[in-house]
């Protein structure tokens, strides 16, 4: 069994626009505030970009991709500068004028300390008055404004933040999964041990795309971003942009999570222990029904998967985090 790909996407956009490029003549302007590994210039690692400039053209949508500091690209949504946003953190208020899109990536917002152990911690109120490392893109949100229990230390940058925690001018830090798992990759080349974190993400957001209502053909613009976005988290292109090994969703609606991969990202071991650090796309948890994905493939059991990653890629690949920028916090670490 093979899960439908790009024809069948393009197909079912045909459908929905119509012959020729109905979709949109005139390029959207869409932004989205620069974040380390995600949306980034200057030939840095963008997985954000990368998975947006994938979605836009499969779905032929013409857009411009824009970086800008939070001031600008608020203001720039304001006066039409820009038709939206390829990287909406539900944190904020939605704007009334703009349709958003289902969730694409998730921000699992997880505590993480240097020397304490975040086990038993599921909860701001377990860590009272500590002093918490955020950027200000979290700290900022209306749902972490009203949260009193600790005392924020905020930052303009990722960066800032780990080197709060680095320097020990902050307890803990309020940072995304993905993030997270680049610092603890970056930790473990330099022979270091990752971070404690707490055992569960201790607030939940997502990433959308939005677009401004007036718009031409702005609801079908959406619908077919959320096609092509069901499609790729299934066959193996989210493997491949975020540089995950194993991504974990619920594929085909019965209630478990299914776990999804790729032969063409790094498979570093042949057991079933590589699947405890799956990237979980949705809040649903595997059973003994879970199916395994491979390139979009259904197969029946671990023995056929290891058969169709037979030639993966076997050796890690290197934190996406910028080495030379993090080179100083390395060796003092």
């Amino acid at each position: 069994m093979t899960i439908r790909t790009l024809p069948g996407l393009l197909g079912f956009i045909s459908v929905l626009f119509g012959s020729g490029n109905a979709i949109g003549a005139e390029p959207l302007n869409l932004v989205a505030n620069p974040l380390p590994t995600l949306v980034a210039e200057d030939n840095e690692p963008a997985r954000i970009n990368v998975l947006i400039s994938q979605a836009l053209k499969a779905i032929d949508l013409p857009a411009t991709l824009h970086i800008d500091r939070p001031a600008f690209s608020g203001s720039g949504l304001l006066t039409g500068k820009y038709n939206g946003e390829y990287a909406f953190l539900s944190l904020n208020d939605k704007r009334s004028d703009f349709l958003y899109s289902d969730a694409y990536l998730p921000v699992n917002l997880y505590l993480a300390s240097r020397k304490n152990s975040l086990e038993d911690i599921s909860h701001f109120s377990h860590i009272r008055n500590g002093r918490v490392a955020a950027e200000n893109r979290l700290a900022n949100t209306p749902p972490l404004r009203l949260i009193k229990a600790v005392s924020w230390v905020r930052n303009p940058t990722v960066f800032d933040s780990f080197k709060q925690l680095s320097e020990q001018r902050a307890e803990y830090l309020l940072e995304d999964e993905l993030l997270l798992r680049e610092f603890n990759r970056m930790l473990a080349e330099n022979k270091e041990l990752p971070l404690f974190s707490t055992p569960e993400p201790i607030l939940q957001a997502s990433l959308h795309l939005s677009i401004r209502s007036d718009t031409p053909n702005a609801a079908a613009k959406i619908s077919a971003f959320n096609t092509y976005i069901k499609l790729a988290q299934q066959n193996g292109t989210y493997n491949q942009v975020l540089g995950i090994s194993w991504l974990a969703k619920d594929v085909n609606g019965d209630g478990v999570a299914d776990w999804i991969t790729s032969a063409k990202v790094a498979h570093t071991t042949s057991t079933t222990d590589a699947l405890t650090n799956a990237f979980h796309l949705d809040a649903t948890a595997p059973s003994a029904a879970s199916q395994f994905i491979v390139d979009g493939e259904v197969v029946p059991d671990w023995q056929a998967v290891q058969t169709k990653l037979a030639n993966s890629p076997q050796t890690a690949r290197k934190s996406y985090l910028d080495h030379e920028v993090y080179k100083n916090m390395m060796n003092r670490w």
